[in-house]
């Protein structure tokens, strides 16, 4: 995909923009401020090249001052996805979603659009707080990702995609997970079991499924339904994770079923 951003001629405003960092450096401290250039080409230069720099914010300034000098330039959307991805690289993920989405409202036709979408959800993640705590930024991850394949099965960005769906998955896994325990150790079996079918049923490609299972099996166990924890333990063993409670489940697939987990 053609990501647009200078073309071959601004090559000649290096010397000047070399010379304005130059400057740059030599100022004195306080906010920066936007530097005065009369042709869009110069202004993108000196974003592009704050940018390398890592000054990132200084990059943010002269990307948001090309948009409003020179509306309507056709690399407007280039210099959006530019500030947005400024605010990103300082993990201000809360302003840099903000911008994505003002380059997937404003400018649809983007060939950016894609990584708008796709790096949306990856700022949402990021947003995320510890496990213990609410995950709302992370079902909002997990609703931009999932949008994002949906609608964009074919970009490069794919891969990543995926790997972030599973990194949600596992989080918002374990939240469930741990939610079920704690029913589970007051002894409000039913709360739990919930909980435990709704990591197996919404997470299932995690950790978190197998140690549901084990643990439904120990509650079917308890209450004498003896093909039924045979059932979970045998899922429990049958998972392609290892965790603490899977030899656990062995022993008690091995003492249900006298050592032939195949006849239960």
């Amino acid at each position: 995909m053609n990501k647009r951003g200078l073309n071959s001629n601004t090559y000649i405003y290096i010397y000047i923009v070399c010379f304005l960092v130059l400057t740059l450096v030599a100022s004195c401290g306080g906010p920066y401020k936007a530097r005065r250039v009369n042709l869009p080409n110069e202004k993108l230069a000196i974003a592009d090249m704050l940018f390398q720099r890592e000054k990132y914010t200084d990059a943010a300034v002269e990307y948001k001052d090309f948009l409003a000098s020179f509306a309507g330039d056709e690399r407007s959307d280039y210099a959006q996805f530019r500030v947005a991805e400024c605010y990103r690289m300082d993990e201000d993920y809360a302003l840099a979603a903000v911008e994505y989405r003002i380059l997937i409202n404003d400018f649809s036709y983007s060939d950016y659009i894609d990584d708008a979408f796709f790096l949306e959800g990856l700022c949402a993640f990021g947003q995320a707080p510890r496990i213990e705590r609410d995950q709302s930024k992370t079902f909002e991850a997990l609703g931009r990702i999932t949008r994002f394949l949906q609608l964009f099965p074919d970009s490069p960005r794919r891969a990543e995609a995926e790997k972030m769906l599973a990194e949600i998955h596992d989080r918002l896994g374990e939240k469930a997970f741990d939610a079920a325990r704690l029913y589970h150790s007051k002894k409000r079996f039913a709360a739990a079991m919930l909980y435990y079918d709704k990591v197996i049923d919404n997470y299932p490609g995690t950790v978190w499924t197998g140690r549901s299972h084990y643990y439904r099996g120990i509650i079917l166990e308890e209450r004498g339904e003896r093909e039924g924890a045979v059932r979970e333990y045998g899922k429990a063993v049958a998972s392609q994770f290892e965790f603490d409670e899977k030899s656990d489940a062995v022993t008690h697939l091995e003492n249900l079923t006298g050592g032939d987990s195949g006849g239960a």
